[in-house]
């Protein structure tokens, strides 16, 4: 008897082939944002993250305008793929902000809830291509298979094989030049980097809207777009 498996999570990915001619100018722009941010805020098993840091607007600084350039056109890929019309559709990039990773630092896990799409994009990794440098993970909270409510803990061992049907996560390993795009509610986190070297990524927030016109702000699962908004006060 066959067992269907529905509702994946739709990740998508791209190694990006130009690369390499980009790499040393994102990487000297993140560690300058990183030499000139604030005092830092992150306990030191933590990975510098540019958003917690005063650097979460690099969507708007000339030396990111080539990866701000390649998000934009691959959301747009992954967007059709997902079957949007994106004729109706206004694309924003919320904020922006490098990550570095050094020794024995992790990102914990957790979800980017004021926004629709997230990206990853890894300017330098080492050990490309395995998961010493530190990989990504996306959590399944949902956990649709699990028919006992537990029966996957760590307290228990009643699972004794983990296979597609009861996996709890997926990791994708670190690939320099690679550009990842998932939705933003996934809870995600990435492991601790067990290498000598500094893995730079740079993450970018999406959020979806409605395209002014007449229909703009007809739906209320689609956010009107920024310019028909007023901030309090804003009357005349």
């Amino acid at each position: 008897m066959p067992i269907d498996t529905w509702f994946p999570l739709a990740v998508y990915y791209e190694d990006l082939p130009d690369a390499t001619a980009h790499k040393k100018q994102l990487m000297d722009a993140a560690l300058q944002l990183e030499k000139d941010g604030y005092e830092r805020r992150a306990f030191p098993e933590m990975a510098w993250t540019g958003d917690l840091h005063g650097a979460e607007r690099i969507h708007t600084d000339p030396r990111f305008t080539w990866i701000v350039g390649q998000v934009e056109s691959h959301v747009q890929g992954y967007l059709k793929g997902l079957g949007l019309d994106l004729n109706q559709i206004a694309l924003y990039i919320q904020r922006a902000w490098p990550v570095i990773s050094r020794y024995q630092q992790e990102v914990g896990s957790h979800c980017h809830n004021t926004s629709h799409i997230s990206a990853v994009y890894y300017v330098s990794v080492p050990n490309s291509g395995s998961d010493e440098a530190g990989s990504l993970v996306f959590f399944d909270d949902m956990r649709p298979n699990e028919v006992s409510p537990g029966l996957g803990s760590e307290n228990t061992n009643i699972i004794v094989e983990w296979n597609a049907l009861n996996q709890d996560q997926a990791m994708y390993v670190p690939v320099e030049g690679r550009l990842i795009l998932f939705p933003s509610k996934q809870r995600h986190g990435v492991t601790m980097n067990h290498t000598e070297g500094e893995r730079i990524s740079l993450s970018f927030d999406i959020v979806l809207a409605a395209k002014p016109g007449s229909a703009a702000g007809s739906y209320e699962f689609l956010l009107p777009p920024p310019e028909q908004w007023q901030r309090f006060g804003g009357r005349s």
